[in-house]
C-alpha cells in the first residue's frame, strides 16, 4: 500500500541562487552530437578555453567549418589543439588568418611538423578541383605559412600558464603528438581528451589516468559509444588473411587511410607481416601520399615521443650498423641496419602517373575518407573488378564514401574520372551536361577497425579510473553517443545523488552550465602576517586544544591591507611588501600645494583646524623634513625655499606648515583617503580667510591667550576660551557616546552600571571560605572603579533595556554582551557608528 507523503516533501527546495563566476560554461562550435570539425568553448572564472579547430569531411567550403559566427572568438585566451587530424586543426588557418581570434595556440612539436606539410597538401588538392560547383577557398598556403609562427610548441609531461590557466599536455595513444589536455582554472581541474586510445600497439604510446590530480571536469570522445573492438592479434590476423585473399587471386587491394596516423600502424604491420613470409614480396605495398616522404621524416625525428618498441628498434639497428659498419645495406641476419622507420618491402608513390598498374599490389592510399584525391582516383578505377577489394580500416564518418561503401551499393558516382572527362573501366559511362557519371561496384567490401579510439569498455574503464563528477560526452554520432551516456547513468543508479556522475552530451552550440561553488582563501604575507596575534598554546594540558575565548580573539582580528590576486590566488600583504611579494613597483606621490591667508594668524588657523578635526599636532620645522613613504622620503626643495614657522599635522595624514606674512603650505602623500582630508583642510582654510567674522576676529585686540596647557591647571579664566572641539575631556566624550545611544533608545532605557567586570579568577585564587571570597571580590571591584576612574571612564558600563531583553555595554573595551543577537547586533552598530563619527574625540 502507497503511503502519502507530506506537502513539504512533494515540493522542491529552493536552490541556493549561483554566481554567474561560479559557473562553468561549455559551448560545442562542433563535435557536439558527430564526428567531425571538433571544437570546444570552456569558460571560467572569466578565462576561455578553446579546444581544437577542425572542419567536416562530409562539407566543403564554410559549411565544413564549426559555428564560429556564434561566439566571439576575440574572449578566448588559449586555443589547444589536440593532434593534427583534419577533423581536429584544419580550420586553424583559417581561425588566425580569417577571424577576430588574439590568443595563444598550443600544441605538441610533432603536432606541429606535421601540420605544416598536412595543411598545405590540402591546400594544392583544393586548388586542383575542377568541380563545376566551384567552392572558394577557405584559407590560403600563404595565411597557413603566416601562421606558422603564432602557433607555440609544447612537450608532454610540461606545464605552461598563460593568463592564469594552467596547462599540461599528456600521452593520448591515437596519433603521433597526439595529446590529452589538464586544463586548471582557479583550482578547478579540467581533463580534455581529444581522440585518445589505450591500446598497446606497435609505435605510440597509450594514454593513461593522470596521477595524483583530482579531475573535476571530465571532456572524452564518444566515437564507438558503448561498442568494443576484437582483440588486437585476431584484428591482425583477419587483416592480414583479408589481403592475401584478395592477392592470391589475382587483385589489388586498396587500403584507404589518412596520409598520417593509422597509416604508419599499418605499415609497421605489413612490413612485418612480409618479412616473416617471402611468398608474398613479389607483390609490392604502395605508400601513395605526396605527404609520405615528407612527413616520414618527421616520424624518424620524434623516436623519443614514441613507445618502448620503437625506441628499443632504434637503438638495436643503431648498434647493428655501428657494428657492421662495412656492409652496405645488410648484416649477415638479413636484417636492415636502418631506422625503424625505413620500410625494406615498402615503397613511396607521389603519383598516380608514376604508378605501373599491372598485377596484383597492396596500395595504402589518402584521404581516408576517399571523397577525392588518390584513393577515390583508384577507387573508381579497380571498383568495376571483382578481383579488386577494399579494406576500410579506419572510421568513417557518415556522408562520405568511405561510410557509403560499406553498404556495398551497386554503383558509386565518379568524381576524379568525371573532372578528367575519361572513361573507366567496365561499364562505366560518361553522362551528359549536368547528368552524374556512375561507376559499377564489384569489388569486395571489407572492414577491420584500427582506429586509434577507445572502444565502449576502455572508455567506461578510463572514465571510472578518472572519477570526476562531471562528465561531458563529445565527438560521437548521437546514437553511440546516447548508448554510453545510458551506460554511464545506469552504474551510477545504485549511489547516492550526491555521489552520482553527471553526464552531458550537448549538441552544437547548445550552451551547457555548471555551477562550481569553491571557498576563496586569502594568504596573509609579510609585515602584516607578523601584526596578526595567533593564540597562545593551551593552559591545561589535559584541555588538549585552544580555548572558546582564544578562538574568538581569533575571529575578531581585523586586518588590513592590499588584496593582490595573481593567477586566482588572493594574497593580503601591508603596501610596502608590494614590491617583494607581488612583484608590483610601488610609487608614492607628495603633493604641495602653497596658499597665503593675509588675515588669519597662526591662533586662528589652529582654532579653525581644531574646530573641524579635533586635536592636531604641533610639530617643530625639522621634523617635517622627515615625511614621506615609510620615513624615508627626503623632501624635494622647491623653487622658493618657505621660511617655516609653525608645522600642524592633521590626522596623521596632513601637513601645514605657516610662514612668514601668511604664506602656507600644505602638504600629504597622495591617495584617496589623505586626498580627501586635505580637500577639507584647504576648504577650511579658504572658508577662513574669505569670513568677514574670520577677518573682524583677527583684527581685534584681545587679552586672552591660546595657551592650551593653561586650561587643565589650576586657573579657570582660561576655560571660556578653550576650543570644545579639540582636547575633550573624558566626561564629554561619555556624554557624547551616550548622546548616540538615547537617540537610538531613549534616555529611560538606559542605566548605568556601577559594578565593573572582573576577569576570570583561577581556582588556586579563590578564598578558603564564602565570606573571605566576598571580601576579596569587594576589594578587586574597588580596585577596578579606581583604574576606571583614573582613565577618565566614570561608570563601568551601560545597561540597555528593550522589552524583556538586556545589551551590556562595557565602556574601557566597547564590548556589546547580549543573550539577544537581533538586539546585540543593533546596539553594536550603534556603538560602532558612534565611535566612528566620534574617533578623533574619543581616542
Amino acid at each position: 500500500m502507497a503511503t502519502k507523503r507530506k506537502l513539504a516533501a512533494l515540493v522542491a527546495e529552493e536552490a541556493e541562487p549561483v554566481d554567474p563566476s561560479d559557473e562553468l560554461v561549455f559551448v560545442c562550435l562542433g563535435g557536439g552530437n558527430e564526428v567531425g570539425r571538433s571544437c570546444h568553448i570552456v569558460q571560467y572564472k572569466g578565462k576561455t578555453v578553446m579546444l581544437d579547430a577542425g572542419i567536416h569531411p562530409a562539407y566543403d567550403g564554410l559549411a565544413a567549418l564549426p559555428f564560429y559566427d556564434e561566439f566571439d572568438l576575440s574572449t578566448v585566451d588559449i586555443l589547444l589543439i589536440t593532434h593534427f587530424h583534419m577533423d581536429h586543426a584544419a580550420s586553424l588557418p583559417y581561425v588566425l588568418a580569417k577571424t577576430n581570434f588574439k590568443g595563444r595556440v598550443f600544441m605538441t612539436h610533432p603536432t606541429k611538423a606535421i601540420y605544416k606539410w598536412l595543411m598545405q597538401d590540402s591546400v594544392r588538392v583544393q586548388n586542383t578541383h575542377t568541380s563545376s560547383e566551384q567552392v572558394p577557398p577557405l584559407f590560403t598556403e600563404s595565411d597557413i605559412l603566416s601562421t606558422l609562427p603564432l602557433i607555440t610548441t609544447i612537450s608532454y609531461h610540461t606545464t605552461h600558464t598563460h593568463a592564469g590557466i594552467r596547462v599540461t599536455p599528456l600521452p593520448a595513444g591515437h596519433v603521433l603528438g597526439a595529446c590529452m589536455y589538464l586544463i586548471e582554472i582557479a583550482g578547478l581541474s579540467i581533463l580534455f581528451t581529444g581522440d585518445y586510445s589505450r591500446e598497446h600497439d606497435r609505435h605510440l604510446i597509450p594514454a593513461s589516468v593522470p596521477k595524483g590530480t583530482k579531475v573535476d571536469v571530465l571532456i572524452t570522445e564518444s566515437t564507438f559509444g558503448v561498442s568494443s573492438h576484437v582483440p588486437r592479434l585476431e584484428r591482425e590476423t583477419a587483416l592480414m588473411k583479408s589481403i592475401t585473399g584478395i592477392l592470391n587471386r589475382g587483385g589489388r587491394v586498396l587500403m584507404p587511410v589518412f596520409a598520417i596516423g593509422r597509416a604508419q600502424e599499418l605499415l609497421l604491420i605489413l612490413e612485418d607481416y612480409w618479412s616473416r613470409h617471402p611468398e608474398f614480396r613479389k607483390y609490392p605495398i604502395y605508400y601513395a601520399s605526396n605527404l609520405a616522404k615528407k612527413c616520414m621524416l618527421v616520424y624518424q625525428t620524434y623516436i623519443d615521443a614514441m613507445n618502448d618498441n620503437i625506441r628499443n628498434m632504434f637503438q638495436d639497428r643503431l648498434k647493428i650498423a655501428e657494428t657492421n659498419a662495412a656492409d652496405d645495406d645488410k648484416d649477415e641476419k638479413g636484417v636492415s641496419p636502418a631506422g625503424p622507420w625505413d620500410f625494406r618491402f615498402i615503397r613511396a608513390l607521389r603519383s598516380l602517373d608514376r604508378f605501373d598498374d599491372l598485377g596484383g599490389c597492396v596500395m595504402l592510399a589518402s584521404p581516408g575518407m576517399m571523397q577525392t584525391g588518390t584513393s577515390r582516383a583508384l577507387l573508381e578505377r579497380w571498383a568495376p573488378d571483382p578481383k579488386n577489394g577494399v579494406v576500410i580500416t579506419g572510421y568513417s564518418v557518415e556522408g562520405t564514401m568511405a561510410k557509403m561503401i560499406m553498404n556495398e551499393p551497386e554503383s558509386i558516382q565518379a568524381v576524379m574520372t568525371a573532372r578528367t572527362g575519361g572513361r573507366v573501366i567496365g561499364q562505366g559511362r560518361r553522362g551528359e551536361a549536368g547528368e552524374k557519371v556512375l561507376i559499377p561496384r564489384r569489388c569486395t567490401v571489407q572492414e577491420y577497425s584500427f582506429a586509434a579510439h577507445v572502444d565502449g569498455v576502455e572508455n567506461r574503464e578510463f572514465i571510472e579510473e578518472v572519477a570526476a563528477p562531471v562528465v561531458i560526452l563529445v565527438h560521437g554520432e548521437k546514437h553511440n553517443m546516447m548508448r554510453l551516456k545510458s551506460k554511464l547513468l545506469s552504474l551510477n543508479a545504485d549511489k547516492p545523488e550526491s555521489q552520482r556522475t553527471k553526464v552531458f552530451s550537448p549538441a552544437n552550440c547548445e550552451e551547457l552550465r555548471i555551477p562550481f561553488r569553491q571557498d576563496k582563501i586569502v594568504k596573509v604575507v609579510g609585515r602584516l602576517a607578523s601584526r596578526i596575534q595567533l593564540p597562545s598554546p593551551p593552559t591545561s594540558p589535559e584541555k588538549g586544544e585552544d580555548s572558546g575565548e582564544e578562538r574568538k580573539v581569533m575571529a575578531e582580528q581585523v586586518v588590513s591591507g592590499v588584496l593582490v590576486q595573481n593567477d586566482f590566488k588572493l594574497s593580503l600583504m601591508a603596501p610596502e611588501d608590494l614590491r617583494e611579494y607581488a612583484g608590483l613597483t610601488t610609487t608614492t606621490i607628495l603633493c604641495r600645494q602653497r596658499l597665503t591667508l593675509s588675515a588669519a594668524g597662526v591662533e586662528l588657523i589652529r582654532w579653525a583646524l581644531e574646530s573641524m578635526f579635533g586635536s592636531i599636532k604641533e610639530l617643530t620645522p625639522n621634523t617635517n623634513n622627515e615625511a614621506g613613504a615609510n620615513g624615508k622620503h627626503e623632501e624635494e626643495k622647491a623653487d622658493e625655499e618657505l621660511q617655516r614657522g609653525v608645522v600642524f599635522e592633521i590626522m596623521d595624514a596632513v601637513k601645514i606648515t605657516i610662514g612668514q606674512k601668511g604664506e602656507l603650505e600644505v602638504e600629504w602623500e597622495g591617495n584617496m583617503m589623505n586626498d580627501g582630508i586635505a580637500d577639507a583642510v584647504m576648504a577650511v582654510l579658504f572658508n577662513l580667510e574669505s569670513s568677514p567674522a574670520a577677518v573682524k576676529q583677527s583684527s581685534r585686540q584681545h587679552s586672552h591667550n591660546h595657551n592650551h596647557a593653561e586650561e587643565y591647571g589650576d586657573s579657570k579664566s582660561a576655560l571660556p576660551t578653550r576650543n570644545l572641539h579639540a582636547y575633550v575631556t573624558p566626561e564629554e566624550r561619555f556624554s557624547r557616546l551616550c548622546m548616540f545611544l538615547e537617540a537610538q533608545f531613549s534616555a529611560e532605557n538606559i542605566t548605568p552600571i556601577n559594578t565593573p567586570k572582573l576577569v576570570l579568577l583561577t581556582p588556586g585564587d579563590a578564598a578558603p571560605d564564602p565570606v573571605a571570597a566576598q571580601k576579596d571580590i569587594a576589594r578587586k571591584q574597588t580596585v577596578e572603579l579606581d583604574r576606571l576612574h583614573r582613565a577618565g571612564i566614570p561608570v563601568p558600563g551601560l545597561e540597555i533595556r528593550a522589552d524583556k531583553h538586556i545589551a551590556t555595554v562595557w565602556l574601557e573595551t566597547l564590548e556589546v554582551e547580549c543573550g539577544n543577537k537581533a538586539l546585540g547586533d543593533r546596539v553594536k552598530a550603534v556603538v560602532e557608528r558612534a565611535v566612528e563619527v566620534i574617533a578623533p574625540l574619543w581616542a
